[in-house]
This record gives C-alpha cells, structure tokens and sequence, in this order.
C-alpha cells in the first residue's frame, strides 16, 4: 500500500459512499435521517459496486459516510484498507467521532485512513449535545477527536451552526485553537431546510445577518491562530460572511476552476436559487445563492451584494472591484484569471457568436444598441432577436451561477419605440435594459411601466 499523503492539494469535489444510514445520534438537523431510510445498512455487494463506480469517475477522495459508519468497525476498517489498495490516495471518514477509542483509531489509521471530517458541533457540552441530540455526546466526541490525532490521521470539524449557536462561531474558533491544536481545518456549515429541519425552521435555520457578522469576525480570528476556515457547498452564500474569502469557499473555487458544467455534487442542482439582491451582485458567477428556504420562510433576510454590478456604459465600470471588461471576443483571452465578473463589451450580436460566447469566461454580455434594433414596428434586427433567442434557451439549461445574461443599452428619444423594444427584450430573456435618451423619454417610461422597471442614474432598467 502506498504511503498516506498527509492531506489534499485541493477543495475539489469528493466521492461520498454511505456506508450506512444507521446512526447513534438524533441531530434535530440532519438532512439524511436514518428513519427516510427503511433499509439503512446496504449489503457488502452494494458498497462494493459503490467503490468501483467511484474508482471510475477518477477522483481522488471518497468519502466514507453515513449515518454513522463507525456504527460497523469490521466493515469500516476493511472498506477503507480496500480503498487504499485499490490506489485511492484520499479516504476520509465522516463521522461524529463518539465510539472511537485509541484502539479503533489506531486500526482506522493502519487501514490506511488518511483524514477525518468530525461533527464537533459546538464549543459549549450542553449546545453541543443539544444539537447532536445525544446526551454526553461532547466529552466523548473530543477524545474521538484525541485519538484520531494522536493516530496521524488529520482531522477537519465540521460545525453546523444553527439559531442557537450562531453568535458563538468566534469563541468556537478560539476554543479549537486553544483545546485541539493538531486540528488546522474548520469547514462551517450551517443548518439546511431539509430533512428533520424542515418541521422546525424558525426554531433551527440561523439568521444570515447575526451569523454573517459572526463568521466575519471568525475568519480573522482563525487566520490569527493559523487555522484554516472553509465555506462548502452546504455552508453559506458568498455575502454571508465570505466576500472576502472565496479562495475558501467550495463553489466559488469550482467556479473558478472551469465553471459549473461537469462538476457533479457541486452544481447548484435545485436546492438553492438567487434572488432579488442576487440580481446586480458581481459575486452571482460564483455563488449558487441561497437554499430555497430562506427565500420563501425569510424572504432573504440577510442577503445583500457586498459589490454591486457596473455595466460598461456606467461611469467608473472600468475600475469596478472584482469585475474585468473586454471590447470583443479576441480581448476575453486577456482578462484577468481573478475577476468574479467578465463582461464582454459589443454593438451587435450574430447568431453565431452565442456558442463561443457560452464557451468563453464571460458571465455578462453588455450590448449597446440603437433601439430600433429591437423594434418590432422599425428596422428589426432579425439576426440579433434569433442570437437573443439562441442565448436564453441555452441559459434555461445552465445553473444559475453558469448563466451568461445579456445587458442592453437602448440609444433612443422615442418613447414608442423604447417601449417597444423593451417588451421584446424581456420576451428575449433579456437581464436588464439601460435607455440612453432624453429625460422626457425617462419620465415617460417610468410612468407606463413603473412596476417594471427600476432607476439606475436616471436610466429605466427592465427587470429580468
């Protein structure tokens, strides 16, 4: 067997195997409760055909999970010294860690365990066991912790803060510091709307402005104490306290590494949407948003950009943070690696242009137009309508955060015309609209359809 790494040189996407659903806690959280599962332990040839199917997809970690997998020793140990032989270079172990003595950590780690993502769920016992669901769960779940690091096998905590712990992240980090100094990793999730939290969200889902102000003043904190802090898939949106750590955030490094296509277990399959303050945010290509939940049960309380959206016609656009411009096709090859947003500056759009375009790193296309372009009743641009079309029914089939959205500047002092080019927009799948004309052409427009539109610096907007 070859030698264990010590840890991995990324945040890539790991291969999860349950090995089974059976667990000797009852998080009031949990989104993969045992009782969804009525045969929660899959027989030997099952979890077989699991490894083989992972070995396939050629990633390099699996995640051995449950419910609770140290429920099974034999199988446990057996599944991860099979793992190793088989010449997968990363086998973490997902666990809550109260049934691992010594013994049985020292077994993990001569199977050839290499890392361990531990549920230690707060710093406080009674929280603790509260939200594990299990009395005496914390001493217990920290000699876990004690064994797998005297044993060599690296350990990453995973709390998931909830409405009751969601204040207490700093002092979480300053009691990791000073009581497990061998743990270097924190990745902080926070409770999900599924599972057993749906019948009890108010009491469960935290309040994004209390905890987003919490993990700020956590991340410098852990960077103080030279501990790592990670912001997975399961953890918050980009504003919630991570603006300025999306090289530690799981979706923004995804995104950044090729975007949201062919990246399966990332991707924002469903679970999660953007809303309204999404809408101009320049973090959306990468951040999946919010889960669904905390649209509809707090209407987005505590989402809000931390850096809004410039288009290209708007003054100071070119020294937008986070945002870079190019003129035309051949200029996105120059565009800087680390900007969140890139726009693409052009005067018209051909049917063939959609599909490099989708290729490209561009995330928002910028048109400025005469609006007699998309007039139905003057010199439409036919070309340009099918170009629009083509673009929103390859956006339907994209994740949100992978969208490239179009943005038209309309030149015109017709109000007939303005207002008919910009139906036809949103009947293109337009994003937004800015009409460049006279002020009379403004006040004109806000008055037909003042609930559609919005002002940005005197100019109507369509709402997408």
């Amino acid at each position: 067997m070859p030698p264990a790494p010590t840890a991995e040189d990324s945040h890539a996407t790991k291969g999860l195997l349950r090995l089974t659903m059976a667990c000797n806690e009852r998080c009031p959280f949990c989104n993969v409760p045992a009782e969804d599962y009525p045969r929660p332990t899959p027989p030997a040839e099952e979890v077989e055909a699991q490894l083989q199917a992972f070995l396939a997809t050629g990633q390099q970690t699996l995640t051995i999970s449950g419910g609770e997998p140290t429920l099974l020793r034999k199988r446990l140990v057996a599944l991860v010294a099979r793992a190793r032989a088989l010449g997968i270079p990363f086998v973490e172990l997902q666990t809550n860690a109260v049934l691992l003595d010594p013994a049985y950590a020292d077994e993990l780690a001569a199977a050839g365990l290499t890392s361990a993502f531990i549920s230690l769920l707060s710093h406080e016992p009674a929280l603790h066991d509260h939200l594990a669901g299990l009395a005496g769960a914390w001493p217990r779940c920290l000699a876990g912790i004690d064994a797998l690091l005297a044993a060599g096998v690296r350990v990453t905590l995973n709390p998931v803060f909830a409405r009751a712990s969601q204040d207490t992240v700093p002092a979480y980090i300053d009691f990791v510091a000073a009581r497990l100094p061998g743990v270097r990793s924190i990745s902080l999730s926070a409770v999900q709307p599924h599972g057993r939290a749906r019948a009890h969200l108010d009491a469960l889902l935290p309040d994004y402005a209390i905890l987003g102000e919490a993990v700020r003043v956590a991340r410098a904190r852990a960077e103080a104490h030279g501990i790592e802090l990670l912001n997975p898939y399961c953890g918050l949106p980009a504003c919630v306290g991570w603006e300025a750590g999306l090289d530690h955030s799981v979706e923004a490094i995804e995104a950044a590494r090729g975007g949201w296509q062919d990246r399966p277990g990332i991707e924002n399959t469903g679970d999660k949407q953007h809303g309204a303050p999404c809408r101009d945010c320049a973090l959306r290509p990468r951040c999946g948003g919010a889960w669904h939940a905390v649209w509809e049960q707090r209407g987005g309380a505590g989402i809000a950009p931390p850096v809004r959206l410039r288009p290209p016609w708007q003054a100071g656009a070119e020294h937008a943070p986070g945002q870079a411009l190019a003129r035309d096709l051949a200029g996105l090859a120059a565009v800087s690696e680390a900007a969140w947003t890139v726009w693409v500056l052009l005067d018209g759009l051909a049917l063939d242009q959609v599909g490099p375009l989708l290729r490209s790193r561009a995330t928002e296309l910028a048109l400025d137009l005469p609006a007699a372009a998309l007039d139905p009743a003057g010199p439409l641009d036919r070309e340009l309508v099918r170009a629009l079309r083509r673009l929103d029914r390859s956006n339907a089939l994209r994740q949100p955060q992978g969208r490239l959205r179009a943005w038209l500047r309309l030149r015109t002092d017709d109000v007939d015309q303005a207002d008919r080019a910009l139906q036809l927009a949103r009947n293109l799948g337009v994003h937004a609209v800015h009409v460049a004309g006279a002020a009379g052409v403004h006040a004109a427009l806000l008055a037909r359809r003042a609930p559609d539109l919005l002002v940005e610096g005197g100019s109507p907007v369509l709402a997408g």
